[in-house]
């Protein structure tokens, strides 16, 4: 199903497919066949599949659930234990920009910490920023037209120019950061979590300013290694217990 949503819709034949796979052409009109039947693709008169109603149905429920998948939350907790640092997993939930997962820092002074099911502020959050400059640009307009930039320091973005300029720099640069534009006293910084083109969510590390100004680089970098784990498909067999997942 990843490799068709990952085509042009010109290459979604059968036998692109099969030799995609590595399999014969029977082996591949079988799966696609069933995958029909299961309302996933649809094959149009130009015998060429496409993405089916059911595709719509797994990714509104895969939006509307609260509880991060383990593939995310365990490379989370990889970036924490690497930097020292408080991480964080956000997505787009419901229509808004919520905070899934949290790992805590292990460094004695670390910074205030956001709960799971935190959101609003997306303009002056790094995951917020993120998470709007990788979004369709119609969900960001949507977003915005409801959510006024209001001043929370004196750092915050509240100009929409301005703020249309960070969002085309993060999208250059591929992350996302914010000093004391949130909360005095603490820098952000995040990633996207990205597979076969589609936003899965944003990593984010937080810290207390002085120590991200020092650090900011190894953070960015851990961020990355973390992201680039969560979207690696087929590396491994799922594990079936927390403690197997490192999650215990």
């Amino acid at each position: 199903m990843l490799l068709v949503a990952s085509l042009p819709e010109s290459d979604r034949t059968a036998a692109r497919l099969a030799l995609a796979l590595g399999t014969s052409l029977p082996t591949a009109y079988h799966l696609l066949n069933t995958l029909v039947d299961a309302g996933i693709f649809v094959r149009g008169a130009d015998k060429r599949y496409h993405l089916g109603i059911g595709v719509g149905v797994l990714a509104a429920a895969y939006e509307q659930q609260s509880e991060p998948p383990v593939s995310l939350v365990a490379p989370l907790r990889g970036i924490s234990s690497t930097t020292g640092e408080s991480t964080y997993l956000s997505a787009w939930r419901h229509g808004e920009l919520q905070v899934l997962a949290r790992v805590e820092g292990t460094h004695a002074v670390r910074v205030a910490e956001l709960e799971p099911g935190f959101s609003g502020a997306a303009h002056a959050r790094a995951s917020g920023k993120v998470l709007l400059a990788y979004a369709p640009a119609a969900t960001r307009a949507s977003y915005l037209a409801n959510h006024p930039l209001s001043p929370l320091t004196e750092h915050t973005i509240v100009s929409p120019e301005r703020l249309d300029e960070e969002l085309a720099l993060v999208r250059t640069r591929g992350y996302a950061t914010e000093e004391e534009e949130f909360r005095e006293g603490v820098g952000c910084v995040s990633v996207p979590v990205v597979s076969s083109g589609t936003l899965l969510g944003a990593f984010t590390v937080s810290a207390p300013i002085e120590r991200y100004r020092h650090s900011v680089s190894a953070y960015v970098q851990a961020l990355i290694v973390a992201a680039d784990a969560a979207t690696t498909f087929g590396s491994g067999a799922e594990t079936d217990t927390e403690e197997e997942a490192g999650l215990a």
